[in-house]
């Protein structure tokens, strides 16, 4: 009888041992199930992120091919035959989306609708950055001063000493014509204080490689009302005529005073400034790029930057 009690003790403790390794086989599995699991779901992301990258790259080529192959207005690409992704018939380079399906976005702007960074109107840029008098001439005349080769200070502007002694910075003005990035025309006086917002709308209106003759087609409402000195009710009739009938748009242009043919016009620079995302699931690939046409020699264009992630 101790003998059997013996045997039966052993007997559940070697099943006791036995269940005990069967639960941790299975959480074992489990746990390796799970790992398989992960690692699919991040294959699977992986190669949705390659797939969106590759069509990203292919769109380029099909909005180079259009470009190059296209006839033009003064503010759009009138494609002339049928191209893959089922493009739009007609392009129009103010910066707009466009939207292919569900998982295409992206927006052509020419430089001649925007201020240029590289050539700077500084006056412009003071007149849309802020409706404060006082910021207006401080604006102007630091740009002013940034550029200009001589170390006189402008009533509202900035030298190197102003720089040196109450920004406590290494840098001073470039004392050369041509700013070279939107990160440069940040450090000057009177833009160096803009917060995020105020700068985002600075950026909104300005391109690196711009046009010294502005398009007035192309240009944003915002950014025309300031140009042209136009109150609410006059840039509403003007913006209205542009969509509607583009011909009486270059009549009303002709009968103002605030427009100046000098440097406003209708024509296109043909420096057009790509932004495109494509997505797929939870996978994104956003490029963009300055693309150049206007000298094409041996059908080829001038990519003049690009960036894709």
């Amino acid at each position: 009888m101790q003998s059997t009690k013996i045997q039966n003790k052993k007997n559940a403790f070697a099943l006791a041992i036995v269940i005990w390794i069967v639960a941790a086989l299975l959480l074992g599995i489990a746990f390796i199930m799970n790992l398989a699991k992960d690692n699919l779901k991040i294959t699977e992301n992986l190669d949705e992120k390659l797939q969106t990258h590759l069509e990203t790259l292919s769109f380029l080529e099909v909005l180079k091919y259009a470009m190059i192959t296209s006839n033009y207005d003064s503010q759009s690409i009138l494609l002339q035959e049928s191209l893959p992704f089922d493009l739009p018939k007609q392009l129009i380079l103010d910066g707009r989306k466009y939207n292919i399906g569900k998982n295409i976005e992206f927006s052509l702007q020419d430089s001649s609708g925007q201020l240029s960074v590289f050539h700077p109107n500084f006056e412009l840029i003071a007149r849309f950055t802020t409706d404060d008098r006082e910021k207006y001439f401080t604006i102007k005349d630091s740009i002013w001063d940034w550029i200009d080769k001589d170390n006189i200070v402008r009533l509202n502007g900035a030298e190197s000493s102003f720089y040196k002694f109450k920004r406590s910075v290494s840098y001073g003005p470039r004392n050369y014509s041509a700013i070279q990035s939107m990160d440069e025309l940040q450090l000057i006086n009177g833009l160096y204080d803009l917060d995020k917002k105020e700068w985002d709308k600075v950026k909104s209106f300005m391109s690196i490689e711009g046009s010294p003759s502005l398009n007035v087609v192309l240009m944003k409402k915002k950014l025309l009302k300031k140009l042209l000195n136009l109150n609410s009710t006059e840039i509403d009739i003007i913006e209205a005529y542009k969509k509607t009938d583009i011909k009486k748009f270059y009549r009303e242009m002709g009968t103002l005073g605030s427009f100046d043919n000098e440097f406003m016009g209708y024509a296109l620079s043909f420096l057009i400034d790509v932004n495109l995302t494509i997505k797929k699931g939870i996978s994104a690939t956003h490029l963009e790029s300055i693309i150049g046409f206007k000298e094409i020699q041996n059908d080829k264009i001038l990519v003049k930057s690009f960036k894709v992630y």
